[in-house]
C-alpha cells in the first residue's frame, strides 16, 4: 500500500470516529436508568436551593456592610471635629510649657506670705497641671478613636469587596445549575412529577433534614470538647513510655463515647479509615452522613487544637453542596485541645489509620 492510500484510510478512519462520537454519548446517556436521571435532577434541585440560600445571605451582608461604612463615615466626620477641638486645647497647653508661661506660674510659690498662702498656690498648680494632662490625654484619646474608626472602615471595605466578590461567584454558580437543571426538565417527560419530588425533597430538608443535622454537629460539637477529659482518665488510651506520648483512640471506643454523651449520639456511628472517617446517623426515615478528617490548627492564642473538618454532608443519600457545610463550619467547631486539659501536652501531629485514630503528643514542661 503507498502512502497516498495509507494516508486516505487513516482519514477516513478519522472522519468515521468523529461522525460516530454524537451517537455513542447520545447512546451513553440512555443507557442512563430513569432512577439515576431522577436522583441526579433531585441533587441539582438540593443544590440550587442551598446555594440560593448562600447567595440570599451574601446579598444581606452586602447591605449590612455597606451600612456599617456609612456609620463609619459619619462617625469619621464627627470624630475629626473632636480631634481638631482637642487639638487646639493640647496646643495652648505644648505652647505654654514652650514658652515658659508654666515655669513662671511656679515662681509664684516663692511669692507667697505664708505657709497657707503657699498650700492654696500649690493646690491651684495642681489643677492647672490636671488639667493640662485632661487636654493633652483628650487629644490622645479622640486621635486614638480617629484612627481605629479608619481602621475599620478600610476593613470593612475590603470586607465588602470579598463579599461582592463570592456574591457574583455564587450567583454565576446559581444560574449555571438552574439553566442546567431547567433544560433537562424541557426534555424529561417526567418534568412535572420530578419538578415536585424536588420542591418536595427541598422541603424536607429545611424542615426535617436541616433540624436534625444541626442537632448532630451540635451535640458533636460538646462530645468533642469534653474529650480530653474522658482520654486522661484511662490510662489505656494514652502512652506515656516514649517522649512523645501517643493518644491511641479506636473507632469502636469513640463511637462507645459518643453515645454514652447523648441520646441523639447514641444513632451515630464513627468509622476510621486510612486518612479519613466517616459517620452515618439515621432517625426515623432521615439519614444524615459526615465524612472528612482530623486536622491539625493552630488556635489564636497559640495551642494547638485536633479539629474534624468535613469534607462531605449528605442528607438521606444526597450531598449538600460545599456553602452548607461552610456554614455549618462557621457555627460549629469539632474539635479538642489537649493544652487546656494538661498543660504540659501539646499536639504534634494526628492521622487516621483503619480503625484508629493517632495523636502524637510532646511534653512542654
Amino acid at each position: 500500500m503507498n502512502a497516498k492510500k495509507l494516508t486516505a484510510l487513516l482519514l477516513s478512519i478519522v472522519l468515521l470516529t468523529l461522525l460516530t462520537l454524537p451517537y455513542r454519548a447520545a447512546l451513553a446517556e440512555e443507557t442512563k436508568s430513569p432512577q439515576d436521571e431522577a436522583k441526579e435532577l433531585l441533587q441539582k434541585g438540593l443544590t440550587i436551593f442551598e446555594i440560593d440560600k448562600e447567595v440570599a445571605r451574601l446579598n444581606d451582608q452586602d447591605a449590612k456592610i455597606g451600612d456599617q461604612i456609612k456609620q463609619n463615615e459619619q462617625d469619621i466626620v464627627k470624630q475629626s471635629g473632636n480631634v481638631e477641638s482637642t487639638r487646639k486645647h493640647a496646643g495652648k497647653v505644648l505652647r505654654a510649657y514652650y514658652t515658659g508661661d508654666r515655669d513662671s506660674i511656679w515662681m509664684l510659690l516663692f511669692a507667697a506670705n505664708s505657709f497657707t498662702d503657699v498650700l492654696r498656690m500649690f493646690e491651684y498648680l495642681q489643677m492647672i497641671i490636671t488639667n493640662d494632662h485632661r487636654s493633652l490625654a483628650k487629644f490622645t484619646d479622640s486621635f486614638e478613636q480617629l484612627t481605629k474608626l479608619q481602621t475599620e472602615l478600610a476593613n470593612s471595605r475590603t470586607e465588602l469587596q470579598v463579599t461582592k466578590e463570592k456574591f457574583l461567584q455564587q450567583r454565576e454558580r446559581l444560574v449555571k445549575l438552574q439553566e442546567e437543571l431547567d433544560k433537562q426538565l424541557a426534555v424529561s417527560a417526567q418534568a412535572q412529577v420530578i419538578a415536585s419530588q424536588i420542591k418536595s425533597l427541598n422541603d424536607q430538608w429545611k424542615q426535617e433534614g436541616l433540624p436534625l443535622a444541626r442537632d448532630y454537629l451540635d451535640h458533636l460539637s460538646m462530645a468533642f470538647h469534653d474529650l480530653p477529659q474522658f482520654l486522661m482518665k484511662d490510662t489505656k488510651y494514652i502512652n506515656f513510655t516514649s517522649k512523645t506520648p501517643i493518644i491511641s483512640l479506636t473507632d469502636a471506643d469513640f463511637n462507645a463515647y459518643l453515645h454514652s454523651k447523648s441520646e441523639l449520639l447514641q444513632s451515630l456511628n464513627f468509622e476510621f479509615n486510612d486518612g479519613s472517617m466517616v459517620a452515618t446517623g439515621k432517625k426515623g426515615g432521615l439519614q444524615i452522613a459526615i465524612s472528612g478528617n482530623f486536622t491539625l490548627l493552630t488556635t489564636t492564642d497559640g495551642m494547638n487544637e485536633v479539629r474534624f473538618v468535613v469534607d462531605d454532608l449528605e442528607f438521606n443519600e444526597f450531598k449538600l453542596p460545599d456553602t452548607t457545610i461552610e456554614d455549618f463550619t462557621k457555627e460549629f467547631q469539632l474539635g479538642f485541645i489537649p493544652k487546656k486539659v494538661a498543660s504540659f501536652l501539646d499536639v504534634l501531629s494526628v492521622e487516621t489509620k483503619k480503625g484508629v485514630a493517632v495523636v502524637k503528643l510532646k511534653l512542654s514542661l
